[in-house]
């Protein structure tokens, strides 16, 4: 099955291209274990058609890949979910930050308020230190875009046996045991040149007009950032939420997660609290968003649509990207667009794709 046998997807696409949301969408879906999208909309850049092989960024809906890794740590006995902060990272003793476990991390539990972290300008150790700096925790429950993921990030680093940088572990633990070789947390410098002709132009939403953006290019593209610089064609992400949906039938064909611990991925961990960052009640797992649409079907963030059962989970990347699988379905679903059309834009967007294609298999 090609993109032409998914008619409201197309549309869905072309509208937005016509409305000045972005210029091209790159999508893969596949149900049963079956690929049935696989392929680019629109111009990545002026001239040069979306294909399945450019390299997009997916942002935060990169994060479940972080998680995995460290999951995977926890459930190999290198870390623990409920051991404090300064077990892995000594610099956090004695800060506001020693108490905080990996769990309320992943859960976006912890009480970190939101700080610049200045990335990608600014050194990992740098960063680090401005997190380590914060003063007080919040009460509040918060969606935490980037400093948690810099600390999990610092833990699985500071704890793994071969002394790999993150885009090193993510690779070899994550990507590779899933056929998936290209996928880097910062591509590196010395890959840029042979990427170059893969890389979409990205675009900001100004008054109405689509301009350049610096996610296009420069310490963008290089700098890990692994909560929110992942980039690759978005079929490796949707192989990373097969291997997910295969682990929820108890029938994993990769050694990267065991069934158990898929299922902690997807049990409630945050529930029934308003978001102060994403200004809206949503549940989270560990590193994914738990379906939420009962809280307000037409208005909750980075949903997965109307039509998606309640066992569904995945995440979003900031005005960009979407990744998620419906159990109940068997449904992989994942696409990048290179607009960053603003977040109101945006979540009509995402609602929109998402249900052409559910329309588009008949789910509805």
């Amino acid at each position: 099955m090609t993109a032409t046998s998914f008619p409201n997807l197309t549309a869905v696409i072309d509208e937005g291209i016509n409305r000045g949301l972005h210029t091209a969408v790159q999508v893969y879906v596949s149900q049963n274990g079956q690929t049935l999208v696989n392929d680019g909309f629109g111009e990545a850049s002026p001239g040069v058609p979306m294909s399945a092989e450019t390299v997009m960024l997916w942002r935060s809906a990169g994060k479940p890949v972080t998680a995995a890794a460290v999951l995977k740590a926890c459930s190999s006995g290198q870390l623990s979910l409920d051991h404090d902060l300064e077990s892995y990272i000594p610099e956090a003793h004695g800060t506001a930050l020693e108490g905080i476990t990996l769990r309320q991390m992943l859960s976006h539990s912890s009480g970190i308020p939101l700080i610049e972290t200045g990335w990608p300008h600014a050194s990992p150790s740098e960063i680090l230190h401005r997190i380590l700096s914060i003063e007080r925790l919040t009460t509040e429950a918060a969606y935490q875009p980037q400093s948690t993921w810099f600390l999990l990030a610092t833990v699985l680093q500071n704890t793994d046996p071969q002394q790999r940088g993150i885009n090193s572990i993510l690779q070899q633990e994550v990507f590779a045991p899933l056929g998936i070789t290209e996928a880097w947390c910062g591509i590196p410098a010395a890959e840029l040149a042979q990427l170059n002709d893969r890389l979409p132009t990205y675009y900001l939403r100004d008054k109405g007009q689509l301009v350049f953006s610096d996610y296009s290019g420069g310490s963008w593209l290089t700098e890990t950032s692994p909560g929110g610089n992942i980039r690759g064609p978005i079929a490796g992400l949707g192989r990373f939420y097969e291997m997910l949906l295969t682990g929820q039938n108890r029938n994993i064909p990769y050694i990267v997660l065991d069934a158990n611990t898929i299922q902690q991925i997807t049990t409630p961990q945050r529930v029934n609290q308003f978001d102060t960052t994403l200004q809206h009640t949503i549940d989270f797992g560990l590193g994914v968003i738990l379906n939420s649409n009962q809280y307000g079907v037409d208005t909750v963030p980075y949903g997965f649509s109307q039509y998606c059962s309640t066992a569904s989970f995945g995440h979003g990347g900031a005005q960009c990207a979407m990744g998620f699988c419906d159990p109940e379905h068997n449904l992989v679903v994942a696409w990048a667009a290179n607009g960053f059309c603003g977040e109101g834009q945006h979540q009509r967007r995402n609602r929109a794709i998402n249900e052409a294609i559910y329309a588009d298999l008949q789910l509805t």
